[in-house]
């Protein structure tokens, strides 16, 4: 069963070492890919500046080779060299797949225009999609009407934003059939409230059941991703509970 977990490398300007900051970041890498089935690595979630995902790639390669990740890449700040530059780098440091998201603004970076459609179709025509998997967003409640240019570039598949109900992943299943669903769910722990007022998602809804709600999930799709960016403990002792 693929149960992935995702995970935002360390900020950075904080007052701890970079160093010692990505240290810790591996080591609790290397124990929760003892009870996951996969990593994904974001980018600069929220365009927050953090340690790149492709150096955290490289050391968690180095600790747990056989591991598989998948990474993010924000296009909205990057150029069209940028962009080829860091795919080369994802490539080296041993990534599987990629998601290609427009991103969150940054106050200190200008809009580079690019899109996440525009790029995957761009790097299908390089031959990419031969070397990694490429993803691109898609709604918990999509309107199938404004996705035709994420149609037409052909990805490997979709990464759901955060869903909380079965029923929205079985319509997204149903509607791109095609397609490999990746649906994100957000673990239901009082220090994930923060994220999901954010999110405007209600944990209650899937709180009590939460097992049977990522196995009923994956069996509509196949994949399920976790994100926990409040409390890596909670969801380590919670994937540790249930293997699945």
């Amino acid at each position: 069963m693929a149960v992935r977990y995702e995970a935002n490398p360390p900020k950075t300007g904080q007052v701890e070492d970079a160093g010692v900051a990505l240290d810790k970041f591996v080591e609790k890498m290397r124990k929760i890919s003892e009870v996951c089935g996969g990593l994904h690595i974001t980018e600069n979630v929220l365009g927050v500046p953090r340690i790149s995902p492709i150096l955290s790639g490289r050391r968690l390669r180095e600790c747990i080779p056989d591991i598989p990740m998948t990474i993010s890449m924000r296009v909205r700040d990057k150029t069209v060299p940028e962009i080829d530059d860091f795919v080369g780098g994802s490539l080296d440091a041993g990534f599987s797949g990629m998601l290609v998201v427009a991103g969150d603004r940054s106050p200190d970076v200008p809009d580079s225009g690019q899109v996440p459609s525009s790029v995957v179709s761009r790097l299908r025509g390089n031959g990419v999609d031969s070397r990694m998997d490429l993803y691109l967003s898609v709604p918990a409640a999509p309107d199938y009407r404004k996705m035709a240019r994420k149609i037409r570039a052909r990805p490997k598949g979709f990464i759901t934003q955060v869903v909380r109900t079965l029923s929205q992943v079985e319509g997204i299943a149903a509607s791109l059939p095609e397609y490999h669903i990746i649906p994100i769910l957000l673990f239901p722990s009082a220090k994930n409230h923060k994220a999901a007022s954010f999110l405007n998602i209600d944990m209650s809804a899937y709180r009590d059941g939460f097992p049977q709600f990522i196995q009923r999930v994956h069996d509509t799709t196949g994949d399920v991703l976790i994100t926990s960016p409040g409390d890596y403990a909670g969801v380590y002792e919670f994937l540790s509970q249930n293997r699945f």
